[in-house]
């Protein structure tokens, strides 16, 4: 069983937030910050409720983490994180789709921007290109430019997967 699909989890994170108002990050969203967290730099539990700028119950903080710590320890052994949406950054489906992801990663990205472009700025900002497309979150014209690009933007999704563990080996790994 994957880690980041935990189901006794990964259902009191989706109780949760089911009961919160409709601005509520959906589960893909979730998993967009978790990947985030476990990969880049994170601080604890408590980055969960900073990222979501919301107050959260213990039981979905420590279950936030758990699944965070589960996924680092998936990936290190070598397994794969599975997103929880169709890898089509052209597929629009309200919260559920890889734009809503990428946003939900960004989201743990700028919690710690500082810590995450660090003295390799540029080198950073390459890897999360992708990211940073498919979410749609940024007005520059370059970027809309390349959205035109269909075969590239959709090798650029294919490829998150990838991206976190590059990412994971980045800040994590041991000259990270």
């Amino acid at each position: 069983m994957s880690a980041i699909s935990n189901p006794k989890l990964k259902q009191t994170v989706e109780s949760y937030f089911a009961g919160q108002d409709d601005d509520a990050p959906t589960w893909v969203e979730l998993h967009g910050l978790i990947c985030a967290l476990a990969v880049g730099p994170c601080d604890g539990p408590g980055d969960f409720a900073a990222a979501l700028e919301m107050e959260l119950d213990e039981p979905v903080t420590q279950a936030l983490e758990e699944l965070r710590a589960r996924t680092i320890t998936d990936m290190l052994s070598g397994e794969r994180v599975m997103l929880p949406c169709l890898l089509d950054p052209y597929r629009e489906e309200d919260g559920a789709d890889l734009a809503s992801w990428c946003a939900g990663f960004l989201s743990g990205m700028i919690l710690h921007e500082e810590r995450w472009y660090g003295e390799q700025e540029e080198d950073v900002a390459m890897m999360l290109l992708p990211v940073m497309l498919i979410s749609g979150l940024d007005d520059d014209p370059a970027l809309d430019e390349l959205w035109n690009d269909t075969a590239l933007v959709r090798q650029m999704a294919n490829g998150l997967p990838d991206l976190l563990e590059e990412l994971l080996l980045h800040f994590q790994g041991p000259e990270g």
